[in-house]
C-alpha cells in the first residue's frame, strides 16, 4: 500500500508499511454456559503490508476451574483449539486459562466467574429509516433481568440468505466428442438452483443497562440492512446471540471497538496498548493481547422476507452480471465446445424446434458457485 503525498507541484511515493512491530501473542476464547465443544484462539500480531494473521501452533492448551477440573483442548485447525469433551461453565464457579505455547513460554488468564443469565425475550425486524437517512430493516432485541444482575450485553449475529440464480435449466450440455464436434443434452446431477450463504458479523456489538433505571434491553438494533443488499434478494434468517458479560470484558471490547473503528485507526488519539486479562507467567512484563471470557448466552432466530416489510421494494440484483449468449447448433458446435470447454458456460434453454441453444456464465445458472446446496437444519420455507 501507498500514498501519494502532493506539495508545491511535487509528487512523491511514500510506502506505507509497518514502523515499529512487536510480536505478540494474541487470544481470543468465550467459554459460555452452553453444553459443546469450546474454542480458543491463538495468533500472532502481523505488519499491515501482510495480509493474514500467524496462527500459534503446537500449544497446550487447558482451562481449569476453582475445583481444579481440567478441560484440555486439541489443536483442530492451525491456531483454533477446541476442547476434547464437551462442557458448559456452571453458575458459581470460577475459571482460568493456561497455554503454554510451543518454545515453552506459559501464560494464564485471571479468574472469571460466570454472569447472570438473561433471555433474548424478543427478536424482531421492523421497516425503519436510520440515522443516516436511509430505509432499510432493522433487526432488534428486547431483553430483561428482573434480578437487576445482567449490566452489560455483547452480540453476534449469524445470517443466512438463499441464493437463487436468475438462469437454471434441468438439462445441461456435456461434450461427447471434438471431432466430429457433438454435445448432446443431460440432465444436471446436483442441485443448482437452491443455495444458502451463511456469514458471521464481524463488527464489535455492545450495550449496557449500568445506567438505566432496570435491566432492560429495548429495542437495540443488532444489524441494519438497506433493502438493496443482495442478503434479501430471496429468504433471509438470522441468528442473534446475546453474551451476559462481566464489567472488566465490556470494558476491553468496548476499547478494542473505539481502537478498531475505522475512522479512528489513523487518527491522532491512539488508546495505546489493549490490556486485557492475560499475563506472562515467564514474563511479566510482556504484552498479551486479548481477553479469555466466561459469559451466559441465549439466543433467537427470525425469518425474513423482503416484500413481507417494504412491499414497494425493488428486488436486489443479482451478484453476478448475467447474460444470455444464443448460438444455433447448426454451423456452431464447436464454437459451443469451445465455449463449454474455455468458458464454462452452462446452458439455460435449447429450443429443439429451431435447434437454439442458449448459455450462460457458470454464476448464473448454478448457486454452488456462491454458496452450498446443503439446506441448513433450521430452515423453514
Amino acid at each position: 500500500m501507498s500514498l501519494i503525498l502532493v506539495c508545491n507541484g511535487c509528487v512523491e511515493e511514500f510506502e506505507f508499511g509497518t514502523q515499529n512491530f512487536e510480536d505478540i501473542l494474541v487470544i481470543e476464547s468465550t467459554i459460555t454456559d452452553e453444553l459443546k465443544f469450546q474454542e480458543v484462539l491463538i495468533s500472532r500480531t502481523f505488519r499491515l503490508e501482510n495480509d493474514d494473521p500467524l496462527s500459534e501452533n503446537n500449544a497446550t492448551v487447558s482451562v481449569v476451574d476453582d475445583q481444579q477440573v481440567v478441560y484440555t483442548f486439541n489443536e483442530a485447525e492451525p491456531g483454533r483449539y477446541v476442547s476434547v469433551n464437551m462442557f458448559a461453565a456452571q453458575v458459581g464457579r470460577s475459571y482460568q486459562l493456561q497455554i503454554t505455547t510451543n518454545d515453552g513460554v506459559s501464560y494464564s488468564s485471571r479468574s472469571s466467574i460466570l454472569p447472570q443469565k438473561t433471555q433474548i425475550d424478543n427478536l424482531y425486524a421492523e421497516r425503519i429509516i436510520n440515522d443516516d437517512g436511509v430505509e432499510g430493516i432493522g433487526i432488534f432485541v428486547d431483553s430483561f433481568d428482573p434480578t437487576g444482575n445482567a449490566n452489560f450485553y455483547r452480540y453476534k449475529f449469524e445470517e443466512t440468505y438463499q441464493i437463487i440464480p436468475p438462469f437454471w435449466s434441468a438439462l445441461d450440455l456435456e461434450i461427447v466428442s471434438d471431432n466430429p464436434p457433438e454435445v448432446e443434452l443431460v440432465p444436471r446431477t446436483r442441485e443448482e438452483r437452491v443455495c444458502y450463504k451463511t456469514e458471521l458479523s464481524n463488527n464489535i456489538i455492545l450495550t449496557g443497562t449500568n445506567n438505566l433505571s432496570e435491566n432492560r434491553v429495548d429495542r437495540f438494533m443488532v444489524r441494519f440492512i438497506r433493502p438493496d443488499d443482495v442478503v434479501l434478494r430471496d429468504r433471509y434468517s438470522i441468528l442473534v446471540e446475546q453474551f451476559v458479560q462481566s464489567l472488566e470484558a465490556h470494558e476491553f471490547y468496548s476499547t478494542l471497538r473505539d481502537f478498531s473503528d475505522s475512522e479512528s485507526l489513523f487518527s491522532q488519539v491512539q488508546p495505546g496498548f489493549i490490556n486485557g486479562n492475560i499475563f506472562s507467567i515467564n514474563n511479566p512484563n510482556e504484552n498479551v493481547l486479548g481477553f479469555f471470557e466466561v459469559a451466559s448466552v441465549s439466543s433467537d432466530r427470525i425469518f425474513i422476507n423482503l416484500k413481507d416489510l417494504i412491499p414497494t421494494a425493488v428486488r436486489p440484483q443479482f451478484q453476478g452480471n448475467c447474460s444470455e449468449a444464443t448460438l444455433f447448433e447448426e454451423g456452431n458446435v464447436a464454437i459451443i465446445i469451445d465455449l463449454l470447454r474455455r468458458r464454462g458456460l452452462r446452458l439455460v434453454a435449447f429450443n429443439p424446434a429451431s435447434g437454439e441453444y442458449t448459455l450462460t456464465i457458470p454464476i448464473c445458472t448454478d448457486c454452488n458457485v456462491l454458496g452450498t446446496n446443503v439446506r441448513p437444519d433450521f430452515w423453514e420455507d
